[in-house]
Protein backbone atom coordinates (compact mmCIF):
# COMPACT_ATOMS: atom_id res chain seq x y z
CA UNK A 1 0.00 0.00 0.00
CA UNK A 2 1.25 3.48 -0.88
CA UNK A 3 1.60 5.84 2.09
CA UNK A 4 2.46 8.85 -0.06
CA UNK A 5 -1.02 10.32 0.12
CA UNK A 6 -1.35 13.78 -1.38
CA UNK A 7 -5.15 13.93 -1.69
CA UNK A 8 -7.89 14.10 0.95
CA UNK A 9 -11.64 13.77 0.40
CA UNK A 10 -13.64 15.51 3.14
CA UNK A 11 -17.24 14.39 3.62
CA UNK A 12 -16.23 11.14 1.96
CA UNK A 13 -18.98 8.91 3.34
CA UNK A 14 -21.71 10.62 1.30
CA UNK A 15 -22.98 9.82 -2.18
CA UNK A 16 -20.53 12.04 -4.06
CA UNK A 17 -17.60 11.18 -1.81
CA UNK A 18 -17.90 7.51 -2.73
CA UNK A 19 -17.84 8.40 -6.43
CA UNK A 20 -14.75 10.59 -6.06
CA UNK A 21 -13.03 7.76 -4.17
CA UNK A 22 -13.94 5.24 -6.85
CA UNK A 23 -12.54 7.49 -9.58
CA UNK A 24 -9.29 7.96 -7.66
CA UNK A 25 -9.06 4.18 -7.20
CA UNK A 26 -9.50 3.66 -10.94
CA UNK A 27 -6.41 5.85 -11.40
CA UNK A 28 -4.45 3.94 -8.70
CA UNK A 29 -4.13 7.11 -6.63
CA UNK A 30 -3.88 6.73 -2.83
CA UNK A 31 -5.94 9.13 -0.71
CA UNK A 32 -7.32 9.96 2.71
CA UNK A 33 -11.00 9.14 3.21
CA UNK A 34 -12.12 11.73 5.76
CA UNK A 35 -15.23 12.74 7.63
CA UNK A 36 -16.73 13.04 11.09
CA UNK A 37 -17.90 9.49 11.82
CA UNK A 38 -15.58 6.49 11.47
CA UNK A 39 -18.34 3.89 11.24
CA UNK A 40 -19.97 5.71 8.33
CA UNK A 41 -16.61 6.05 6.59
CA UNK A 42 -15.91 2.33 7.03
CA UNK A 43 -19.30 1.41 5.57
CA UNK A 44 -18.81 3.83 2.67
CA UNK A 45 -15.35 2.48 1.86
CA UNK A 46 -16.79 -1.03 1.63
CA UNK A 47 -19.22 0.24 -1.01
CA UNK A 48 -16.34 1.84 -2.94
CA UNK A 49 -14.33 -1.39 -2.87
CA UNK A 50 -17.34 -3.42 -3.97
CA UNK A 51 -17.91 -1.13 -6.95
CA UNK A 52 -14.21 -1.01 -7.76
CA UNK A 53 -13.89 -4.78 -7.52
CA UNK A 54 -10.64 -4.67 -5.57
CA UNK A 55 -9.09 -3.22 -2.41
CA UNK A 56 -8.74 0.56 -2.44
CA UNK A 57 -5.60 2.37 -1.23
CA UNK A 58 -7.40 4.67 1.19
CA UNK A 59 -6.72 5.60 4.79
CA UNK A 60 -9.73 6.50 6.92
CA UNK A 61 -9.27 9.59 9.11
CA UNK A 62 -11.83 11.45 11.22
CA UNK A 63 -12.24 15.14 11.99
CA UNK A 64 -15.05 17.59 12.51
CA UNK A 65 -15.10 20.61 10.23
CA UNK A 66 -13.18 22.75 12.71
CA UNK A 67 -9.76 24.21 11.86
CA UNK A 68 -8.23 22.63 14.96
CA UNK A 69 -9.13 19.12 13.83
CA UNK A 70 -8.66 19.69 10.12
CA UNK A 71 -5.21 21.30 10.18
CA UNK A 72 -3.17 18.19 11.18
CA UNK A 73 -4.76 16.30 8.27
CA UNK A 74 -4.52 19.07 5.69
CA UNK A 75 -0.83 19.62 6.47
CA UNK A 76 -0.17 16.08 5.15
CA UNK A 77 -1.66 16.63 1.68
CA UNK A 78 -1.51 18.83 -1.40
CA UNK A 79 -5.17 18.67 -2.48
CA UNK A 80 -8.39 18.84 -0.47
CA UNK A 81 -11.62 17.74 -2.20
CA UNK A 82 -14.60 19.00 -0.18
CA UNK A 83 -17.86 17.15 -0.85
CA UNK A 84 -19.78 18.21 2.29
CA UNK A 85 -22.70 20.57 1.84
CA UNK A 86 -24.70 22.71 1.89
CA UNK A 87 -21.43 24.54 1.39
CA UNK A 88 -22.56 28.03 2.42
CA UNK A 89 -23.66 26.56 5.74
CA UNK A 90 -20.72 24.30 6.65
CA UNK A 91 -17.91 24.86 4.13
CA UNK A 92 -16.08 27.88 5.53
CA UNK A 93 -13.66 26.11 7.92
CA UNK A 94 -12.63 23.69 5.19
CA UNK A 95 -11.64 26.28 2.59
CA UNK A 96 -10.03 28.49 5.24
CA UNK A 97 -7.94 25.62 6.62
CA UNK A 98 -6.93 24.51 3.13
CA UNK A 99 -5.56 28.01 2.48
CA UNK A 100 -3.75 28.11 5.83
CA UNK A 101 -2.24 24.66 5.24
CA UNK A 102 -1.14 25.49 1.69
CA UNK A 103 -3.50 23.04 -0.06
CA UNK A 104 -5.22 23.30 -3.40
CA UNK A 105 -8.99 23.35 -2.81
CA UNK A 106 -11.63 21.63 -4.93
CA UNK A 107 -15.30 21.19 -4.12
CA UNK A 108 -18.45 19.89 -5.77
CA UNK A 109 -20.81 22.73 -4.92
CA UNK A 110 -23.68 23.80 -7.11
CA UNK A 111 -24.22 26.90 -4.97
CA UNK A 112 -23.76 30.15 -6.86
CA UNK A 113 -23.56 32.35 -3.76
CA UNK A 114 -20.89 30.13 -2.16
CA UNK A 115 -18.83 30.20 -5.34
CA UNK A 116 -18.98 33.98 -5.53
CA UNK A 117 -18.33 34.43 -1.80
CA UNK A 118 -15.12 32.40 -1.73
CA UNK A 119 -13.98 34.05 -4.96
CA UNK A 120 -14.31 37.47 -3.36
CA UNK A 121 -12.84 36.50 0.02
CA UNK A 122 -10.09 34.04 -0.89
CA UNK A 123 -9.39 34.12 -4.63
CA UNK A 124 -6.42 36.45 -4.45
CA UNK A 125 -5.02 34.78 -1.32
CA UNK A 126 -4.95 31.40 -3.06
CA UNK A 127 -3.32 32.97 -6.12
CA UNK A 128 -0.67 34.65 -3.96
CA UNK A 129 0.31 31.22 -2.64
CA UNK A 130 0.30 29.60 -6.09
CA UNK A 131 -2.74 27.52 -5.15
CA UNK A 132 -5.96 26.66 -6.95
CA UNK A 133 -9.37 27.59 -5.55
CA UNK A 134 -11.82 25.60 -7.68
CA UNK A 135 -15.40 25.27 -6.46
CA UNK A 136 -18.07 23.53 -8.57
CA UNK A 137 -15.55 20.98 -9.82
CA UNK A 138 -18.58 18.93 -10.78
CA UNK A 139 -21.21 18.42 -13.44
CA UNK A 140 -22.89 21.56 -12.17
CA UNK A 141 -21.25 23.82 -13.21
CA UNK A 142 -18.10 22.61 -14.93
CA UNK A 143 -19.84 20.93 -17.87
CA UNK A 144 -21.24 24.27 -19.01
CA UNK A 145 -17.88 25.96 -18.45
CA UNK A 146 -16.17 23.42 -20.71
CA UNK A 147 -18.77 23.84 -23.45
CA UNK A 148 -18.71 27.62 -23.08
CA UNK A 149 -14.94 27.77 -23.50
CA UNK A 150 -15.36 25.90 -26.79
CA UNK A 151 -18.02 28.38 -27.86
CA UNK A 152 -15.77 31.31 -26.95
CA UNK A 153 -13.14 30.05 -29.36
CA UNK A 154 -15.42 31.55 -32.05
CA UNK A 155 -14.35 35.12 -32.70
CA UNK A 156 -17.06 37.66 -32.00
CA UNK A 157 -19.18 35.61 -29.59
CA UNK A 158 -19.70 37.61 -26.40
CA UNK A 159 -23.01 36.29 -25.03
CA UNK A 160 -23.83 32.83 -23.71
CA UNK A 161 -27.27 31.28 -23.24
CA UNK A 162 -26.86 27.83 -21.65
CA UNK A 163 -29.29 24.98 -21.04
CA UNK A 164 -28.52 21.87 -19.01
CA UNK A 165 -30.92 19.03 -19.85
CA UNK A 166 -30.86 15.82 -17.80
CA UNK A 167 -32.88 12.64 -18.14
CA UNK A 168 -33.90 10.84 -14.93
CA UNK A 169 -32.15 13.23 -12.57
CA UNK A 170 -31.18 11.72 -9.19
CA UNK A 171 -30.26 14.47 -6.71
CA UNK A 172 -28.58 13.46 -3.47
CA UNK A 173 -29.74 14.74 -0.07
CA UNK A 174 -26.96 17.34 0.07
CA UNK A 175 -27.77 18.54 -3.46
CA UNK A 176 -31.46 18.81 -2.63
CA UNK A 177 -30.80 20.95 0.44
CA UNK A 178 -28.26 23.10 -1.40
CA UNK A 179 -30.58 23.90 -4.28
CA UNK A 180 -33.62 24.49 -2.11
CA UNK A 181 -31.57 26.90 -0.03
CA UNK A 182 -30.69 28.88 -3.16
CA UNK A 183 -33.87 28.75 -5.21
CA UNK A 184 -36.06 29.69 -2.25
CA UNK A 185 -34.39 33.09 -2.10
CA UNK A 186 -35.14 35.52 -4.89
CA UNK A 187 -31.90 37.45 -4.34
CA UNK A 188 -29.46 34.54 -4.50
CA UNK A 189 -29.67 33.29 -8.08
CA UNK A 190 -28.30 35.55 -10.77
CA UNK A 191 -27.64 35.83 -14.46
CA UNK A 192 -25.15 38.17 -16.10
CA UNK A 193 -26.43 41.03 -18.22
CA UNK A 194 -23.99 43.59 -19.62
CA UNK A 195 -21.50 42.34 -17.01
CA UNK A 196 -23.86 43.06 -14.12
CA UNK A 197 -25.66 40.51 -11.96
CA UNK A 198 -29.45 40.48 -12.31
CA UNK A 199 -31.68 38.36 -10.06
CA UNK A 200 -33.96 35.65 -11.41
CA UNK A 201 -37.45 35.41 -9.86
CA UNK A 202 -37.30 32.39 -7.59
CA UNK A 203 -40.49 30.71 -8.86
CA UNK A 204 -40.05 31.22 -12.60
CA UNK A 205 -40.41 28.28 -14.98
CA UNK A 206 -38.76 28.67 -18.39
CA UNK A 207 -39.80 26.81 -21.53
CA UNK A 208 -36.39 25.62 -22.68
CA UNK A 209 -35.72 24.64 -26.29
CA UNK A 210 -33.23 21.83 -26.84
CA UNK A 211 -32.36 20.71 -30.37
CA UNK A 212 -32.76 16.95 -29.83
CA UNK A 213 -36.33 17.06 -28.45
CA UNK A 214 -39.61 17.69 -30.26
CA UNK A 215 -41.20 19.69 -27.44
CA UNK A 216 -40.08 22.44 -25.09
CA UNK A 217 -38.97 21.34 -21.62
CA UNK A 218 -39.71 22.92 -18.26
CA UNK A 219 -36.57 24.48 -16.85
CA UNK A 220 -35.59 26.57 -13.86
CA UNK A 221 -32.66 28.89 -13.05
CA UNK A 222 -31.73 26.24 -10.44
CA UNK A 223 -29.71 28.55 -8.26
CA UNK A 224 -28.36 30.66 -11.12
CA UNK A 225 -25.37 28.38 -11.89
CA UNK A 226 -21.68 29.25 -11.64
CA UNK A 227 -21.06 30.16 -15.28
CA UNK A 228 -22.14 33.77 -14.56
CA UNK A 229 -19.53 33.77 -11.77
CA UNK A 230 -16.82 32.24 -13.97
CA UNK A 231 -17.40 34.88 -16.66
CA UNK A 232 -18.04 37.96 -14.53
CA UNK A 233 -15.38 40.53 -15.45
CA UNK A 234 -14.13 38.27 -18.27
CA UNK A 235 -13.39 40.59 -21.19
CA UNK A 236 -14.78 38.02 -23.63
CA UNK A 237 -18.29 37.83 -22.12
CA UNK A 238 -21.02 40.46 -21.75
CA UNK A 239 -24.06 38.28 -21.01
CA UNK A 240 -24.55 34.81 -19.53
CA UNK A 241 -27.75 32.98 -18.59
CA UNK A 242 -28.12 29.37 -17.44
CA UNK A 243 -31.26 27.28 -16.92
CA UNK A 244 -31.65 23.61 -16.06
CA UNK A 245 -34.26 21.17 -17.37
CA UNK A 246 -33.81 18.40 -14.82
CA UNK A 247 -37.08 16.64 -15.65
CA UNK A 248 -40.77 17.25 -15.03
CA UNK A 249 -40.68 14.94 -12.00
CA UNK A 250 -38.21 17.31 -10.33
CA UNK A 251 -39.15 20.78 -11.58
CA UNK A 252 -42.77 20.73 -10.47
CA UNK A 253 -41.89 19.50 -6.98
CA UNK A 254 -39.27 22.22 -6.62
CA UNK A 255 -41.72 24.91 -7.69
CA UNK A 256 -44.25 23.68 -5.13
CA UNK A 257 -41.54 23.84 -2.46
CA UNK A 258 -40.64 27.39 -3.51
CA UNK A 259 -44.27 28.45 -3.32
CA UNK A 260 -44.52 27.00 0.19
CA UNK A 261 -41.36 28.87 1.16
CA UNK A 262 -42.66 32.15 -0.28
CA UNK A 263 -45.88 31.76 1.70
CA UNK A 264 -44.51 30.59 5.03
CA UNK A 265 -40.83 31.54 5.37
CA UNK A 266 -39.73 34.32 3.01
CA UNK A 267 -40.24 36.92 5.75
CA UNK A 268 -38.13 35.07 8.34
CA UNK A 269 -34.52 35.88 9.34
CA UNK A 270 -31.80 34.18 7.26
CA UNK A 271 -31.04 31.38 9.73
CA UNK A 272 -34.72 30.49 10.04
CA UNK A 273 -35.15 30.54 6.25
CA UNK A 274 -32.28 28.08 5.85
CA UNK A 275 -33.67 25.86 8.61
CA UNK A 276 -36.96 25.84 6.70
CA UNK A 277 -35.32 24.80 3.41
CA UNK A 278 -33.22 22.15 5.18
CA UNK A 279 -36.42 20.70 6.62
CA UNK A 280 -38.05 20.70 3.18
CA UNK A 281 -34.97 18.97 1.76
CA UNK A 282 -35.17 16.27 4.42
CA UNK A 283 -38.85 15.73 3.63
CA UNK A 284 -38.16 15.46 -0.11
CA UNK A 285 -35.16 13.15 0.39
CA UNK A 286 -35.83 9.49 -0.43
CA UNK A 287 -32.47 8.16 0.70
CA UNK A 288 -29.19 7.83 -1.14
CA UNK A 289 -29.89 7.30 -4.84
CA UNK A 290 -28.26 4.46 -6.77
CA UNK A 291 -25.13 5.20 -8.74
CA UNK A 292 -26.10 6.87 -11.99
CA UNK A 293 -25.44 5.33 -15.40
CA UNK A 294 -24.39 6.68 -18.80
CA UNK A 295 -27.34 4.99 -20.51
CA UNK A 296 -29.95 6.29 -18.04
CA UNK A 297 -28.87 9.68 -16.69
CA UNK A 298 -28.05 11.14 -20.08
CA UNK A 299 -27.47 14.85 -20.34
CA UNK A 300 -27.06 17.46 -23.04
CA UNK A 301 -25.57 20.91 -22.53
CA UNK A 302 -26.65 23.45 -25.15
CA UNK A 303 -24.72 26.70 -25.49
CA UNK A 304 -26.17 29.39 -27.73
CA UNK A 305 -23.56 32.00 -28.56
CA UNK A 306 -24.20 35.47 -29.94
CA UNK A 307 -22.18 38.50 -30.95
CA UNK A 308 -22.59 41.58 -33.10
CA UNK A 309 -22.36 39.68 -36.36
CA UNK A 310 -22.66 36.04 -35.38
CA UNK A 311 -24.94 33.46 -33.80
CA UNK A 312 -23.86 29.89 -33.15
CA UNK A 313 -25.04 26.84 -31.26
CA UNK A 314 -23.00 24.11 -29.59
CA UNK A 315 -24.49 20.84 -28.33
CA UNK A 316 -22.43 18.63 -26.01
CA UNK A 317 -23.44 15.30 -24.51
CA UNK A 318 -22.24 14.52 -20.99
CA UNK A 319 -23.84 11.55 -19.29
CA UNK A 320 -23.94 10.11 -15.75
CA UNK A 321 -23.48 13.54 -14.11
CA UNK A 322 -22.66 12.31 -10.59
CA UNK A 323 -20.20 9.67 -11.75
CA UNK A 324 -18.58 12.28 -13.98
CA UNK A 325 -18.39 14.62 -10.99
CA UNK A 326 -16.26 12.00 -9.25
CA UNK A 327 -14.13 11.70 -12.37
CA UNK A 328 -13.51 15.43 -12.85
CA UNK A 329 -12.46 15.71 -9.18
CA UNK A 330 -10.06 12.79 -9.58
CA UNK A 331 -8.68 14.14 -12.85
CA UNK A 332 -8.19 17.59 -11.34
CA UNK A 333 -6.49 16.19 -8.24
CA UNK A 334 -4.17 14.04 -10.34
CA UNK A 335 -3.23 17.01 -12.51
CA UNK A 336 -2.53 19.13 -9.46
CA UNK A 337 -0.22 16.55 -7.91
CA UNK A 338 1.52 16.16 -11.30
CA UNK A 339 2.17 19.89 -11.57
CA UNK A 340 -0.21 20.43 -14.51
CA UNK A 341 -2.02 23.49 -13.17
CA UNK A 342 -2.31 26.21 -15.82
CA UNK A 343 -3.82 29.08 -13.79
CA UNK A 344 -3.79 29.66 -10.03
CA UNK A 345 -6.30 31.36 -7.72
CA UNK A 346 -10.05 31.23 -8.31
CA UNK A 347 -10.63 29.29 -11.54
CA UNK A 348 -13.09 26.95 -13.15
CA UNK A 349 -11.65 23.54 -13.92
CA UNK A 350 -11.89 24.50 -17.59
CA UNK A 351 -9.48 27.41 -17.10
CA UNK A 352 -7.32 25.69 -14.47
CA UNK A 353 -6.45 22.70 -16.65
CA UNK A 354 -7.46 23.57 -20.22
CA UNK A 355 -10.92 22.84 -21.61
CA UNK A 356 -9.75 20.96 -24.71
CA UNK A 357 -7.40 18.77 -22.68
CA UNK A 358 -10.18 17.83 -20.25
CA UNK A 359 -12.69 17.17 -23.01
CA UNK A 360 -10.25 14.83 -24.73
CA UNK A 361 -9.84 12.85 -21.49
CA UNK A 362 -13.55 12.57 -20.75
CA UNK A 363 -14.43 11.72 -24.32
CA UNK A 364 -11.93 8.88 -24.18
CA UNK A 365 -13.41 7.74 -20.85
CA UNK A 366 -16.88 7.62 -22.43
CA UNK A 367 -18.57 10.49 -20.61
CA UNK A 368 -18.94 13.18 -23.25
CA UNK A 369 -19.08 13.99 -26.91
CA UNK A 370 -16.22 15.92 -28.44
CA UNK A 371 -17.39 19.31 -29.71
CA UNK A 372 -16.06 20.38 -33.09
Amino acid sequence: MNNDRKILIYGASGYTGKLVAESLAQRNIPFYFAGRTRSRLEDALKVVEERHGAPVDAEIVTASNSPEELMPLFEKVEVVINVSGPFMQIGWPIVETALAAGCHYLDTTGEQDWTNAIKEKYGQAFADKGLLLCPACSYMWTAGALASEVMLETEGVDSLDIVYQIDHGLPSEASTKSFLRMVCNDVSQYYLELNEFKAWPNDQIINAVVPHRGATLSAHPWGGACEPIWFKDDDRVRNCKVVTAIGEHMVQGVVQAIQAFNEHAAHLPADEREAFTNQMGSQMDTGEPPKDHVDVQRSVIVVNGQGRQITKQLVMNLSAPYTWTGDICAEAAERLTNGQLKQTGFQSAAKAFGHRELLDVFHERGFCSLPA
